[in-house]
């Protein structure tokens, strides 16, 4: 199948000329305002409505777009916000949502929308990521539970400060000529880990910016919340670390979630913007994979589904060379494939701009080299190229009350920069995913019966011939599929009319996987004339029915 991702694009800048421009990240409450517009002004193709509320209050949206019945049509979730410091990702899937419903109106839309059904989860962790809007802005990836992080029998006594009263968190650096940081030579900002085999000495230890408030000996180690929801799920989850909860699925978001995504069994796929990314590099397959009772990678025929869906990414987003695959215990992506067996995708949405030294002599003079190619380093050039002050924050000296006679200054990156782009990015980065949606959609699974054929063998008696093809690119079925046993078998249903019987054959038939662009041949010897019927479904992959009139 061919995609024009520059078709593509003019067809979205035609009808979002007239949407309200947004300027800034959504807080929730703005969320909830954007997705009631939406819903008054698209209520022929969306539901909302909200799986519950976390401990803070704030409700997880779920945005089912499609027309007709949606729970019976193949369903693709779009997820965002499943780490409270990565806005981006809820604003891609809002801007997924609001794309697709605006464009409801012209052919190609409004037929995906007739077939396919998309659940979109714009925020999932919504009391973390309020604290982007709070007065005090830090990177928080736990909800509002009261939780005793350090075991020490006290709950958010150790929270960060604002040392330096600029309204947020960032790093300590302490001058301790035992300290194992010292000055990058490229840029003295940047804090970089002494070598000593490189024969280097620290100057500086590094803390989050605050104080020993219960006098542990360790900092900020015990804040507000809490859990993670991007760590407090099923597969590989790990106990007794702060933020993954006293056990796997304790939150009321995740739960919901979970509970929801079981029930439909419509779902052929899940894609979040989150911090996972099997997109930019697909997973690898390893034949160690398929050792063991418990599956840990990815398994071969799903590998091939990555590496054709990472290389339909690219069409539509550029990573950057070398990218690689980046998962995490607990995580939502992983879960959605090892567990719930589901193909299951994940990126970030937008990555670090890469920075290349400049070819002007006079320029590039002005540049000390980033031999190491630290990351850091080269963000801060490129947001200096590209206006953005606000970056870093100048390491200030402070008074500290836990390191007398000495200096302690507060500084570095500001929080939130280096992942999530700034705001003007985002309506490009939206149409380019929403693109990439659609495209990913189109290749869902799609059983059709074709040569569906009768051959008279005798008086009465009929050989009945069918092929069960899957027109879509993607197989019926995830291999993991086949082990985790969460997807329903594309069933194959012979109806007879009265008094007809059947020879050979079986009136259900429940088929394992079939490939992309492949088929499986059915074949039944019915005795009787009349009408037969062939019906094959599957709630994930659709339902095909022909009929035949044996005479």
């Amino acid at each position: 199948m061919q995609h024009h991702p520059f078709l593509l694009t003019l067809l979205f800048s035609a009808f979002t000329l007239a949407l309200p421009a947004q300027e800034r990240y959504h807080s929730p409450d703005e969320l909830e305002t954007s997705i009631r517009q939406l819903e008054r002004q698209y209520s022929d193709w969306l539901e909302v409505s909200s799986l519950a509320k976390t401990v803070e209050g704030e409700d997880i949206w779920l945005l089912t777009i499609g027309s007709g019945p949606t729970a019976e049509h193949p369903a693709l979730v779009v997820a965002g916000g499943v780490d409270g410091s990565h806005l981006i990702g809820t604003e891609l899937a809002l801007g997924v949502a609001r794309e697709l419903l605006a464009g409801a109106g012209t052919d190609s839309i409004r037929q995906l929308l007739a077939t396919t059904t998309f659940y979109i989860f714009p925020q999932l962790a919504p009391d973390a990521a309020k604290q982007y809007f709070a007065d005090l802005r830090y990177e928080r990836h736990l909800n509002g539970r009261a939780t005793d992080n350090d075991r020490d029998g006290y709950t958010d006594e150790d929270p960060y400060e604002d040392l330096n009263g600029d309204g947020m968190i960032t790093m300590m650096r302490i001058s301790d000529p035992t300290g194992n940081y010292l000055p990058h030579p490229a840029d003295e900002r940047i804090l970089t880990k002494a070598k000593s085999d490189a024969g280097t000495s620290g100057q500086y230890r590094i803390l989050t910016e605050g104080t020993d408030n219960d006098h542990d000996g360790n900092f900020n180690e015990d804040g507000p919340g809490g859990i993670n929801f991007n760590e407090n799920l099923t597969f590989n989850y790990e106990p007794f670390q702060a933020g993954s909860g006293e056990y796997a699925v304790s939150e009321p978001e995740s739960r919901a979630v979970l509970d929801f995504l079981y029930n439909h069994w419509n779902i052929f796929a899940v894609l979040t913007f989150g911090p996972s990314d099997n997109l930019a590099a697909p997973m690898e397959y390893k034949p160690s994979n398929r050792q063991g009772r418990k599956i840990s990678g990815i398994l071969q025929e799903d590998a091939g589904v990555n590496k054709m869906l990472s290389e339909l990414y690219g069409e539509f987003v550029k990573p950057p060379k070398g990218a690689k695959t980046t998962t995490q215990g607990g995580g939502f992506m992983e879960w959605a494939y090892f567990h719930f067996g589901r193909f299951s995708f994940g990126t970030p949405g937008w990555y670090l701009p890469t920075w290349e030294m400049p070819k002007d002599s006079t320029e590039r003079e002005k540049f000390k080299p980033n031999e190491d190619k630290n990351k850091e380093v080269d963000f801060l050039r490129w947001a200096e190229d590209a206006g953005l002050e606000e970056a870093f924050v100048p390491w200030t000296a402070v008074e500290h009350p836990d390191f007398p006679g000495q200096t302690v200054e507060v500084g570095g990156i500001a929080p939130f920069v280096m992942t999530n782009p700034p705001y003007s990015e985002v309506p490009a980065l939206v149409k380019k995913h929403t693109e990439f949606v659609m495209a990913l959609a189109k290749k869902r699974p799609q059983v059709e019966l074709v040569n569906v054929r009768s051959e008279k063998v005798d008086d009465g008696l009929w050989r009945v011939k069918a092929a069960v093809y899957n027109s879509g690119d993607m197989p019926t079925t995830s291999e993991i599929g086949d082990r985790v046993k969460w997807l329903k078998s594309l069933r194959i249903d012979l109806k007879l009319a009265n008094g007809q019987e059947l020879i050979s054959g079986r009136k259900v038939t429940l088929l394992s996987s079939v490939a992309g662009g492949g088929s499986s041949e059915m074949s039944w010897l019915i005795k009787g004339n009349g009408n037969i019927s062939i019906e094959a479904s599957a709630p994930h992959c659709g339902r095909s029915e022909e009929s035949l009139n044996l005479r």
